[in-house]
């Protein structure tokens, strides 16, 4: 199992056999999922396919599509499709969505979905819509969710995350989704100014983000601080949904209009 899709079971009692990937060592990616005992087979985009052989696994879960996980070129997935099938996390197109498929891996794979835990995960991810919008609506605030590189900022528009804060009725801006290949707008910092954002949430954001950069420091919502996380990837729980939401609410509740 990758350790992106540890994130999203292990919530319903699932323990895999051994984990690869990236992120198993994130904690803005697990959360606090415990991995204590459980062997890595691989980091990154390597596996050991003789350990993950030793295991005899079922099958192998994580991101990808049936012919095998995204990170491995065709060689490697060939290999590993027959030491055991590849089951894909879910990619509906809406975070709701990828909640419920995740539960029904969870529940083919034996997991617990009914638990009172799952159920106050419900409950608590609907109070923390309905906060975030109370937050939003009748404001002019705008959010973008980004990731900057040093060579152009990303933005993530028409992300399932992103529509999802647009269906709470927030103004979401940024480049467009492509309509093929990379998801991810794509925004010359010569053209960054001009996406009016007062809030930006970056990718993988904590207290040790040290991005660099003349034109990312003088984009008004940087220069006030309105900064906050988000993430493509991690745990796609209602868990972790509404702690996000949560954040976003508190930062939204106390940004200004600065763009």
């Amino acid at each position: 199992m990758d350790c992106y899709a540890y994130s999203s079971l292990h919530e319903y009692d699932i323990s895999p056999a051994a984990l690869f990937g990236y992120g198993c060592d994130d904690p803005f990616a697990m959360g606090d999922v415990d991995r204590t005992g459980i062997p890595v087979v691989g980091k990154d985009a390597e596996i050991d396919m003789e350990k993950l052989a030793e295991l005899r696994p079922d099958a192998v879960i994580g991101h990808g599509n049936l012919e095998g996980w995204t990170w491995f070129d065709e060689s490697v997935n060939e290999q590993l499709t027959k030491v055991a099938p590849f089951v894909p996390l879910s990619t509906a197109e809406t975070v709701d969505g990828r909640i419920e498929e995740t539960r029904q891996i969870a529940e083919f794979l034996g997991g617990d979905v009914h638990s009172d835990k799952v159920k106050k995960s419900d409950e608590d991810l609907k109070m923390a819509k309905e906060s975030f919008q109370k937050a939003v609506e009748g404001t002019d605030l705008n959010l973008m969710l980004v990731s900057p590189t040093k060579e152009m900022m990303y933005s993530a528009k028409g992300f399932a995350q992103a529509d999802l804060l647009t269906e709470l009725k927030a103004n979401v801006i940024g480049a467009d989704k492509p309509e093929s290949g990379n998801p991810w707008g794509k925004i010359a910092w010569e053209d960054a100014a001009s996406y009016p954002a007062d809030v930006l949430l970056v990718e993988g954001y904590d207290e040790h983000f040290d991005f660099d950069g003349e034109l990312w420091h003088a984009l008004p919502a940087v220069k006030a601080g309105q900064l906050g996380s988000w993430s493509s990837k991690g745990a796609t729980t209602a868990t972790s949904y509404a702690k996000w939401l949560n954040d976003v609410t508190e930062l939204v509740s106390s940004a200004k209009k600065v763009a």
